[in-house]
């Protein structure tokens, strides 16, 4: 018998027992939903969640900040040191270990634009700035190297102070008034990922102002202008020797004095990418295995209907035998159809899975896609169930002997 002639049989008797088919397929179609839709859900949460701690921008960086020597003969030298400076980079940079060397003023102020006035957390910053937090401009550019040497009175704004200063209109080339100085923007921050990452941290730069530091250095004065400085591992792997040989480039620079302090971000990045690593991966087990079960029980549900099928055609296999069908036609025929009967199944299962997680794609502020690695293992996954379940009751049929079949 042709493999056509086998699949049309299928849908034949599908059609004519539409009620047990149908009951047979609820196994194997919500076991394909919960598939497609689980996947598709993990790979969503999975992007979300990536992206807002990429958004944090802490992968491999080191926060430098000033602290009194704890040691009293220190003390008594600390006036040797003179704090922090954009000057240290010298001396950091002899690490091969560092990429970027940011060192940032920052404090609060008054911006505004016309009769919109805001205060707002304002930052100095230079071009590694953007290499050492991952940030860049969603419209226009960052604040640059030329910008740093020359002081120029330019500015970018995050994402949340554009909106409020000038709405929906067009920021760049826009003038704003940052602490009485007239500067103008030159690009405008992303939006961060919060809903599943929720740092105050990043909230706040999204409504803050950027400018280059020396322009800061100019407004707000030199001294203790740098709060802290960002240092960035060239390999976050790396973070730990990093900061080992950070402490003791620094300690130098500042004539033997050791009065910074280093906050290891990118450790504890690492730590906490490898938690959530864990707990995904316990998610994907979980649910995985739920939808697995469905599909189990779905196959149950096929060798049942396929015992039962066999059952009422005895007189149709031991008729085909009798005329010079092989063992190994009969096997096929209704192994083809079991096949058939769960990707029926499947089929309609990956459509409703589609139409869900269109339904529920407007609940992630990033938008939810249909996980193409969850449409082909439920596919595979039921279509393997099916064939599992026929492999008996097809052996059964094809080990009759016409004789039995016709007396039965």
């Amino acid at each position: 018998m042709q493999i056509g002639e086998s699949v049309r049989t299928s849908f034949e008797e599908i059609r004519g027992h539409k009620l047990r088919s149908f009951l047979t397929l609820i196994g194997v179609l919500f076991g394909t939903i919960a598939l497609v839709a689980v996947l598709s859900l993990l790979e969503g949460v999975h992007k979300s969640v990536w992206k807002g701690i990429d958004d944090l921008g802490f992968d491999g960086v080191l926060i430098v900040t000033h602290k009194t020597p704890s040691d009293r003969v220190q003390r008594a030298k600390a006036h040797l040191s003179r704090g922090l400076r954009a000057e240290d980079e010298r001396y950091v940079r002899e690490s091969g270990l560092v990429k970027a060397f940011a060192p940032v003023g920052n404090t609060r102020g008054i911006v505004n634009s016309g009769s919109v006035r805001r205060r707002v957390q304002i930052l100095g910053v230079t071009a590694d700035f953007a290499v050492a937090k991952n940030r860049d401009a969603a419209v226009g550019r960052f604040i640059s190297d030329r910008d740093q040497k020359s002081a120029a009175a330019v500015a970018v704004v995050g994402h949340k102070l554009k909106e409020r200063l000038f709405g929906g209109d067009d920021a760049i080339g826009q003038y704003v008034n940052v602490e009485g100085r007239r500067v103008m923007i030159v690009g405008v921050g992303r939006k961060f990922e919060t809903d599943i990452v929720d740092n105050r941290e990043m909230i706040r730069e999204m409504d803050a102002v950027y400018i280059p530091l020396s322009l800061y250095e100019k407004i707000f004065g030199r001294k203790n202008a740098i709060v802290y400085i960002l240092i960035k591992a060239t390999d976050p792997e790396d973070s730990v020797a990093a900061e080992d040989e950070t402490r003791a480039l620094m300690t130098r620079a500042h004539g033997g004095i050791n009065d910074v302090e280093i906050d290891n971000e990118g450790k504890e990045m690492l730590e906490e990418r490898a938690e959530v690593k864990k707990i995904l991966k316990n998610w994907l087990i979980v649910l995985f295995a739920i939808a697995g079960i469905s599909l189990v029980i779905g196959g149950i549900g096929i060798f049942a209907v396929l015992k039962i099928s066999i059952s009422e055609r005895l007189f149709e296999i031991g008729l085909r035998k009798a005329i010079g069908a092989s063992d190994r036609e009969i096997f096929v025929q209704f192994l083809i159809e079991s096949i058939t009967l769960s990707s029926v199944g499947a089929g309609i299962g990956i459509l409703c899975g589609t139409v869900l997680v269109s339904a529920i794609s407007s609940k992630f502020p990033a938008g939810l896609t249909l996980s193409g690695t969850g449409v082909v293992v439920a596919a595979g996954f039921a279509i393997g169930v099916g064939m599992f379940a026929g492999i008996f009751p097809s052996l059964v049929a094809a080990r009759l002997t016409p004789v039995e079949a016709l007396r039965s």
